[in-house]
């Protein structure tokens, strides 16, 4: 048998310079930095080959092991070998009945844990929740007494699973979920210790999602905090956590990887230095931090955000003077909104998978998949359970938990994982230069600065360089529409009103007078208000608020804009019964027009319009005789630019007169001929560098689509 390394010693091992080199001759002229260098929305210039050498310029990653500092291969020595990660789908229905249900037959299918988005709205805010009064549901679980939680949880062993419950909104209400969760775990003789849950107090992610309402005042939030982390020390209960830092927040506004992580790192500094002042420890602190990330398709990208967060995050703990065991983030991973869409939902199972994946190969602690119609409504049992299955797929049939850092050593991530390091600590400086994140939101500078990075995703969409399949390309006008679970807004709002009734009166304020002396007393204060019948709303009421001046940050999706297109086709379909059509006057034979009328049908496609293809014309008689025949508003000219000079002119010139509100289009842009076309009739011209979304919402408004 002939040894390997023999054969390829008869070949020489070329260097960058010579590869480079070769790359140069192969473009043929074109710019080497344009053609295969990829510019990132974090300021990161992505090259298109990296070598031993790009790992070697950074030691402190090349030579760090897993389960030590900086963290960046993960927080255990043997990774998922032995700390595997954990299962938590998260169950989007209202009502706790329907939500018991669905966790029930979800944990016998692989789910191992359950993150829990708890919304109290309606009682809330009742005349002034717009959405509310619009008759629409918040798919989130409506808890607001000890009644509910016993129902949500009816037949589940808590010391069986994880639980996340997630950052509140639009106000935080995170205490009274934890003390709630205490109660339930008291009144069943549940040793809390015993349970692994984190709370998810992050209130400054509230404020920046709910914007200007009235909402807890910093100065309580923080004493609730301070408050659930002494009751956490004194019970010894290591499983417990209080605070997640919801980096998806900023993740789902459209911001870019880095900006995420500086984002989150601000604002559990934030926390850390106000939780110092009122004498909590280090140790206690960072041990009840966890942090929430959105994972998005850009796999590498996402591998190295969550690797570059933990370095970050240590050296600062470190610096607070932090043991090593409280240097380590636990990440909690969540599949992007942003990248999700309407139309052509099933893609979407697709892009949770490379999301999924992601968040595996980056150490996440526990994951959170979507199901693919969570942008539609109501998940179905399908959905859920492609989404859960995807996790199980990863885990029990690809074998992610069986090598421990699968990406360590890569020079390119790890390379990239150093270059993100670098921009999350300039951003990170730059916050607290500014008198740190509360400041920074209050100033609009995050705001601005997320709003930025959308406008280019925005640009990007809308010239398809970046590819939204079935959205901005390769639409599926035929595809059929996805069954969704139907909102219950009447049994909603029956259930709230029957839990608001039955409420017993509580001396709410007792409590927050508590915080001010002894935080130990109101918790307890707090969890005996709940055993004997109080509800959420009655101790929210009881805070003392102020005036949110944080201006909101909303969420973004990306495909939102071409399926803006798509629902005004819709309606106009449905007010004309047919949608709006685009001919196409195709010159030549099949194969001198076809590339470019297969490009145009793509491009007119993704807003949804019919198009009619005419049967090629050889001459331009041909096609001007054809005139008469053409109903469609805009016609698109296709063939190749040789033919071009030869039929445009006489073709364009005769529709125009015969036709004069028709818009017309050339599929090209024959730089020597734009001049003289524009001057014979020609409107538009359409490329691979056109604006698509911008030259689709002009012709839908020129011909009376919108």
């Amino acid at each position: 048998m002939v040894n390997q390394k023999e054969l390829l010693s008869e070949f020489n091992i070329p260097t960058y310079e010579e590869w480079k080199e070769a790359a140069i001759a192969a473009l043929k002229g074109a710019p080497f930095e344009k053609k295969l260098i990829t510019s990132t929305y974090e300021d990161v210039n992505l090259q298109p080959i990296y070598n031993v050498s790009d790992r070697d310029k950074i030691p402190y990653l090349a030579n760090s092991l897993p389960g030590e500092f900086p963290y960046n291969r993960g927080i255990y020595s043997a990774g998922y070998k032995s700390n595997s990660w954990d299962v938590a789908q998260t169950i989007n229905y209202p009502l706790p009945k329907d939500f018991n249900k669905a966790l029930l037959a979800d944990l016998q299918c692989g789910q191992d844990a359950v993150s829990i988005q708890i919304c109290e709205c309606r009682p809330m805010f009742k005349d002034v929740c717009e959405e509310r009064n619009a008759g629409c549901v918040c798919h989130s679980l409506h808890i607001g007494d000890l009644q509910d939680l016993e129902e949500a949880f009816k037949g589940i062993d808590l010391t069986a699973i994880s639980i996340y419950f997630l950052p509140t909104c639009p106000v935080s209400y995170s205490f009274e979920v934890a003390s709630l969760f205490c109660a339930y775990c008291r009144k069943h003789n549940i040793n809390i210790a015993d349970v692994k849950v984190n709370f998810g107090f992050d209130f400054l992610t509230s404020m920046v999602r709910a914007g200007e309402w009235e909402n807890v005042s910093p100065k309580i939030a923080l004493s609730e905090m301070q408050a659930l982390i002494e009751m956490q020390k004194q019970l010894k209960a290591d499983k417990m956590s209080v605070i997640s830092i919801d980096g998806t927040t900023y993740n789902n506004a459209g911001s870019s990887a880095t900006q995420e992580v500086a984002y989150s790192i601000a604002t559990a500094v934030y926390y850390i230095k106000e939780l110092l002042n009122k004498g909590c420890d280090i140790e206690d602190i960072a041990k009840n931090i966890h942090f929430n990330f959105g994972v998005g398709v850009k796999f590498f990208i996402e591998i190295a955000k969550m690797r570059a967060a933990r370095v970050v995050w240590a050296k600062i703990i470190k610096e607070f003077g932090g043991s090593p065991e409280a240097q380590k983030m636990v990440i909690h991973a969540f599949t992007s909104k942003v990248d999700k869409s309407i139309f052509d939902a099933h893609v979407n199972m697709l892009r949770i998978t490379t999301e999924g994946f992601s968040a595996v190969m980056a150490g996440a602690n526990s994951i959170t998949l979507s199901p693919f119609d969570e942008t539609l409504g109501m998940p179905s049992d399908f959905s859920r359970r492609i989404a859960r299955n995807v996790q199980a797929i990863l885990k029990d049939e690809a074998h992610m938990t069986d090598t421990i850092d699968p990406a360590g050593g890569s020079y390119y991530i790890e390379t990239l994982t150093d270059q993100f390091v670098g921009k999350i600590w300039e951003m990170f400086r730059e916050i607290e230069k500014n008198g740190g994140m509360l400041e920074a939101l209050k100033s609009g500078m995050v705001q601005k600065s997320v709003a930025e990075v959308v406008a280019k995703r925005n640009k990007n969409i809308s010239t398809r360089k970046e590819v939204m399949l079935g959205t901005n390309k390769y639409p599926n006008l035929n595809e059929k529409p996805i069954d969704v679970v139907p909102d219950n807004v009447e049994e909603v709002n029956k259930f709230e009103d029957a839990a608001l009734a039955r409420k017993k009166n509580i001396d709410a304020k007792a409590i927050y007078d508590k915080l001010n002396c002894c935080t130990k007393s109101a918790v307890e204060l707090a969890i005996n208000a709940f055993m004997e019948g109080g509800h959420i709303v009655d101790l929210w009421a009881a805070k003392e608020k102020e005036k949110n001046d944080i201006a909101a940050l909303p969420s973004y999706r990306s495909g939102t804009l071409f399926e803006g297109l798509r629902n005004h086709v819709s309606e106009y379909k449905k007010k004309t019964g047919k949608a709006p059509q685009l001919y196409f006057a195709n010159f030549g034979t099949l194969k001198q027009y076809k590339a470019r009328a297969d490009f145009s049908t793509d491009f007119f496609a993704v807003a949804g319009f019919e198009i009619v293809q005419g049967a090629g014309y050889m001459t331009v008689d041909e096609g001007i005789a054809d005139i008469n025949n053409i109903t469609a508003p805009a016609v698109v000219i296709c063939s190749t630019d040789d033919i071009y000079p030869e039929v445009v002119p006489g073709f364009a010139a005769e529709l125009k007169k015969q036709k004069p509100n028709v818009k017309l289009i050339l599929a090209g842009l024959p730089a020597d001929y734009v001049d003289a076309f524009k001057e014979a009739g020609v409107d538009e011209f359409i490329h691979v560098k056109s604006n698509v979304y911008e030259t689709l919402f002009n012709l839908m408004k020129s011909i009376g689509v919108m």
